[in-house]
């Protein structure tokens, strides 16, 4: 097929159509390879269509020169990105160019971008103006990040809003020393001149920082124009003692769709470059903040920010996850609510511990004499051994099926977050809960607590009618979809 559509393009027949198919094929290494054979060095046919009167033709024809991945097509390359008049058709040249070795065109890449940034686009040329300054930045950008700024606003006085969700604010808001603290729907606000000891809370998910500006509504440049206008700049100012360009992203939390909110976003921050005069500049993903916009039922947008630039640092120890980690503020939160029932000193275990969150941010707040991890999964293991180093704890893990693990004393307390049910069938879940009860009962000791955070409410309850040795102490709705559930249970 490659040699066919080549030798179309040679004779000049179909060139569009034979164009795209043969950028369809050129996605296989196979074919891009048989296509090098066939060119032997010589890409004049298809640096020719360059120059093609059919603008589309020139847009498949850099997209395949791109694919091919030689560096004697920059040079065509660049110069038909420079005298391409069809603004749709530039950004197709830029990402050829990804694809080679452009350095030598670097500079000028960059002065095109500065050019770029300064220019001033119609409304109907926005769209093509914001893919052409994407490529730009990306080619411009590659393995030369910017400097990140460096949060050094600690000593200064913040409004913050701690996330938490819409149950249990108030045992973030107890953590809080210092400032006013009041209950949001969904978190915690604060006002502080003490911003480490915030930082150092476990059970938030987020901070953000609210602008002091009302909700704003509109379309998206009338947004950015609100935003531009408001406090955004002196707060990032105030942050970083710097008033250079800050790189951000921008997030719409919406009813619309995924489409709707791609196409708003991509204006509304295009439109905030400009109203800010490239102050700020927008980055898929080297950004340092996200802008949020939070839109009611009326249309109204809350507008937050998010700092990527202090050091995120109360969860220190966790370098590795997997996939069905725990989050770790969800385990500190869980700890919180079970602190009543844990046992200073007593012998712990987690049957499936995962990378050892739960263990650790147990430990952190109420100190074990011996802890233990247990996972089927050897990577998980590894992983936590790693994590728990880096805490300075004392874990013994071990790689083993929970089911067939014996030890030779009882344990005090077993805290763990149920596995998910994932592939398993409704029966081999119920048989794996039952299994587990069957499995606690051999290695706790009496009056022994389990602390089990699962979403699994009726196969929990199901077994605590069958083992009549256990009962339920408390029992905790962890989520706003009442999904999950933390079960304070003891043994009799």
């Amino acid at each position: 097929m490659v040699r066919e559509q080549y030798e179309c393009l040679k004779s000049g027949k179909d060139l569009r159509q034979n164009l795209i198919a043969l950028k369809q094929e050129l996605k296989e290494e196979e074919a891009r390879e048989e296509l090098l054979r066939i060119l032997a060095g010589d890409y004049s046919i298809l640096t020719g269509l360059l120059s093609d009167s059919d603008p589309k033709v020139r847009k498949n024809a850099a997209i395949v020169l791109g694919r091919l991945k030689q560096r004697e097509n920059v040079l065509p390359l660049y110069e038909a990105y420079h005298r391409e008049t069809q603004l749709f058709v530039k950004s197709d040249y830029l990402k050829a160019l990804v694809e080679l070795d452009y350095s030598e065109y670097k500079d000028s890449l960059n002065k095109d971008l500065e050019k770029l940034e300064q220019y001033q686009p119609k409304e109907e040329e926005e769209k093509h103006i914001r893919e052409e300054l994407t490529a730009l930045r990306r080619l411009v950008n590659t393995g030369n990040f910017h400097q990140r700024h460096k949060f050094c606003g600690y000593d200064e006085t913040w409004e913050l809003i701690l996330t938490t969700g819409k149950k249990y604010q108030e045992i973030t808001a107890a953590q809080v020393k210092g400032g006013e603290v009041s209950l949001l729907k969904s978190g915690v606000r604060v006002i502080t001149s003490h911003l480490k000891p915030i930082l150092e809370i476990p059970t938030y998910r987020e901070i953000l920082f609210p602008l002091k500006l009302r909700k704003i509504s509109g379309e998206p440049k009338e947004v950015a124009k609100a935003l531009a206008e408001s406090d955004l700049l002196r707060l990032l100012h105030k942050a970083h003692k710097a008033k250079d360009a800050f790189y951000f992203r921008l997030g719409l939390h919406s009813p619309k769709t995924l489409e709707q909110r791609s196409a708003f976003t991509k204006k509304c921050a295009f439109a905030l470059e400009q109203e800010t005069a490239g102050k700020l500049k927008n980055s898929a993903s080297d950004y340092e903040l996200e802008i949020r916009l939070i839109e009611n039922r009326s249309g109204q947008f809350l507008p937050l920010v998010k700092l990527f630039t202090f050091a995120e640092e109360r969860f220190f120890y966790r370098k590795h996850t997997i996939a069905s980690s725990i989050r770790p503020e969800q385990a500190a939160l869980i700890v919180r609510l079970a602190k009543p029932y844990l046992k200073e000193q007593g012998q712990i275990l987690d049957p499936f511990c995962g990378v050892g969150t739960m263990l650790i941010e147990r430990d952190r707040l109420c100190q074990a004499r011996m802890m233990y991890g247990i996972d089927i999964f050897g990577e998980a293991i590894a992983k936590a051994r790693e994590n728990t180093q880096l805490a300075d704890r004392e874990i013994y893990y071990i790689n083993r099926d929970f089911f067939d693990f014996s030890h030779k004393y009882l344990f005090d307390e077993i805290i763990t977050d149920m596995p998910n049910r994932g592939k398993k069938t409704k029966e081999e879940h119920d048989q794996l809960y039952r299994a587990f009860f069957e499995k606690a009962e051999e290695v706790l000791a009496e009056q022994g607590k389990m602390i089990l955070y699962s979403n699994e409410k009726n196969y929990v309850k199901k077994q605590l009618r069958l083992h009549k040795q256990f009962s339920l102490l408390k029992e905790y709705s962890m989520d706003e979809k009442e999904s999950y559930y933390l079960f304070i249970i003891e043994k009799q």
